[in-house]
């Protein structure tokens, strides 16, 4: 088998990017390859629905449990898997104009529709550790989730350094104000070599 790039990992069978965001919602932006066009990405890593819950669990926010339960729940309505799947991708296009500041009305519109939507669905529960917001556990768990978190990340402060990688347009957090791509070790190196190659022309 050919040995994956740097920057992807096998998960559960699911080729994913490996978390550089730095934040969960930033890492969820970067499912997929090459912002810097706004066509069709030519990488997608959330395929599926079934993928998009592996990459939940991978990123810790579901437990291995409740992305098995989910995985059979899409099992038995695969329409409403894919339905879901559609509303997240289009959930992380919004997303990604609104954190990078490119966002139209409607689209910031849309993004703070599905906030609020996932908002209104939170339950206070008891538990043993002391009362706690809780989503339902059914198809649109994972997708409101990551709307929660996103909803906290543009309302905090942590939303002030969020970096865009020059080069390929993933996202960052960048507190220390010294960090310039996502990685080193893919688009670092890349612009050393690209700027190497043009210095000995």
């Amino acid at each position: 088998m050919t040995a994956l790039p740097s920057h992807l990992e096998l998960v559960q069978g699911v080729v994913l990017p490996k978390p550089v965001g730095a934040h969960p919602v930033l890492d969820f932006v970067n499912t997929r390859s090459e912002w810097t066009t706004r066509g069709p990405a030519r990488t997608e890593w959330l395929t599926s629905y079934e993928a998009f819950l592996i990459w939940n669990s991978y990123a810790g926010l579901l437990s291995p449990a409740t992305t098995f339960r989910l995985i059979e729940q899409a099992g038995s309505s695969p329409t409403e898997a894919v339905r879901r799947l559609q509303a997240t991708l289009g959930f992380r296009v919004d997303l990604y104009d609104v954190l990078t500041g490119q966002a139209t009305e409607s689209t910031f519109d849309a993004a703070a529709r599905l906030i609020e939507k996932a908002a209104a669905r939170r339950r206070l529960v008891q538990t043993e550790d002391g009362p706690v917001w809780e989503l339902p556990e059914d198809l649109a768990l994972p997708l409101y989730n990551l709307a929660l978190l996103a909803g906290d990340l543009l309302t905090g402060p942590s939303r002030e350094h969020v970096r865009t990688c020059p080069s390929c347009g993933w996202l960052f957090l960048d507190p220390r104000g010294r960090r310039r791509w996502c990685s080193m070790a893919t688009c670092g190196n890349r612009a050393k070599v690209r700027a190497h190659a043009a210095r000995t022309r």
